[in-house]
Order: structure tokens, then C-alpha cells, then sequence
């Protein structure tokens, strides 16, 4: 284990679970994780921060608005984690025909992104954010909560495809709500994305996971609900079959 005595002492318990152990540990502890708000005061994005500094995580770069004390609440958790800001990616918003704006728009959230490991979004909007997870070939967690259930969608490999167009409109998705919602999502969305981190392991050591899963917790006592999703996003030249998603 590479990690220090004391975040080993730390991260004792978490260490102690058979789907981490030292070397996924390791694995969390040298990760750069992005997690993405357009508006501050966002639950669901703060308790996703705070669950991943919390849990080992080396760097976590917050993109968008946040509360100024945040970066401090999660140095306060793990003395260890270094916190990065970037401003929310804003080119090509409200241009509908501006095939210019939109492609700026695409070259921003590759900015903003580049050098992270994963990437925790708040919101299903259809925007470039998710071509520019596949162009780096970054797995992205999207998040919403709504006011009767909360959602996250795990998008786990894919890319890095350098084809992938980036100039897509902006399209508005439902999702924002407060409360327990919030909370919920925030805490699957982290814990999704430790598990994809921890969870890297070499393709000859079985089956791969599946490339999306869609998660659906009800707040009214239902039964959660898990959905595999297949999924291409790359082009055929990069051996994909160019499957799109989009959600509003």
C-alpha cells in the first residue's frame, strides 16, 4: 500500500471491505475526481463532494458554483485532498444555430476536464459535458433529484474517441430538487463513483461491467431499480458503433 500510516489508519474500515482493499484504497487516493454544479447551493453536488474527500479521494476539482466554505469542509475531512475550482463551462448556451459556439462550448467542458479521472455531474442535461467524457475517455456519473425519486446514471467506459462531434444544443432536463432527494443522490452518485475507481481492474480477470447502469431509488418506500444500459458512443473508426443517449 502506498498511501500513508496515517490515512491508512484513517481508511481502516473502508480498506477492511472486500470490494476495496489496500490496492483499491491506492487506487482512490491517486484518483482525480471532478464533480460539476451549474448552481451553487446544490445539495446533491455538495454531498457528493463531501463523500468523496471523505473517502480517500487525492484531488477532487469542482467545476461551477459553490459555496465558499465547501473547499474547506472538505480539507476538514481529509487533510490529505487537494481542492481545485474551474467556472462552469458557459460558450454556445441560448445560441441555437451557432455551430461556432457550440463547438466552443464542447472545447470548455474538455478543459475543465482534462487530467481528471471521473467526473460526478449534477443534471441530465444534454450538453457537451458527456461527449467530452468520451473524446477523453472518462467515466461520468450523472446525478439528479427529482421530487419523488432520485436518480444517477453510471457511464462507465467508454473512449477515448477523438471523432466524437462536440457542437450539441443545450437542452434543459428535469431534475433540481431539495431536500431528501438531494441527499440520496449526492450519496449514490459518490458512491457509484468510488466503486468505478476502486473497482479498475486488468480485462483478464473476468467479465467486464456493464458500460452504463441507470440507478432509480423511489422516495416513497419502492424498491430501488438497477437497468444495464448498452452503449457505444465511439465511432466505428475507434471500434464502437456510435450508439447515442440523450435525456431531455
Amino acid at each position: 500500500m502506498s498511501i500513508s500510516p496515517g490515512a491508512a489508519q484513517r481508511y481502516l474500515r473502508q480498506i477492511a471491505l472486500p470490494g476495496v482493499g489496500p490496492d483499491g484504497q491506492d487506487r482512490l487516493a491517486a484518483a482525480t475526481i471532478a464533480v460539476a454544479g451549474e448552481t451553487e447551493g446544490d445539495l446533491a453536488v455538495e454531498v457528493a463532494a463531501r463523500y468523496l474527500a471523505a473517502g480517500g479521494a487525492n484531488r477532487v476539482r469542482l467545476i461551477g458554483a459553490f459555496d465558499a466554505g465547501l473547499a474547506a469542509a472538505l480539507r476538514a475531512s481529509n487533510p490529505d485532498v487537494v481542492v481545485e475550482t474551474r467556472g462552469w463551462p458557459e460558450g454556445g448556451i441560448g445560441d441555437a444555430d451557432g455551430d461556432a459556439d457550440a463547438h466552443a462550448h464542447g472545447a470548455e467542458w474538455l478543459e475543465v476536464m482534462r487530467g481528471v479521472d471521473l467526473i460526478v455531474r449534477s443534471g441530465f442535461d444534454d450538453d457537451p459535458m458527456l461527449r467530452a467524457a468520451v473524446r477523453l475517455g472518462v467515466p461520468a456519473v450523472l446525478m439528479r433529484a427529482l421530487s419523488e425519486r432520485a436518480e444517477v446514471l453510471a457511464l462507465r467506459q467508454h473512449g477515448p474517441c477523438a471523432h466524437v462531434d462536440l457542437a450539441i444544443p443545450h437542452k434543459r432536463a428535469d431534475g433540481g430538487a431539495g431536500g431528501a432527494a438531494a441527499v440520496v443522490a449526492g450519496t449514490l452518485a459518490a458512491a457509484e463513483a468510488m466503486t468505478i475507481v476502486v473497482g479498475r481492474v486488468p480485462s483478464d480477470a473476468g467479465p467486464a461491467p456493464a458500460r452504463a447502469r441507470h440507478l432509480t431509488l423511489p422516495l416513497d418506500g419502492g424498491a430501488p431499480r438497477a437497468q444495464d444500459i448498452p452503449w457505444q458512443p465511439e465511432c466505428f473508426r475507434c471500434g464502437g458503433g456510435a450508439v447515442e443517449m440523450v435525456f431531455s
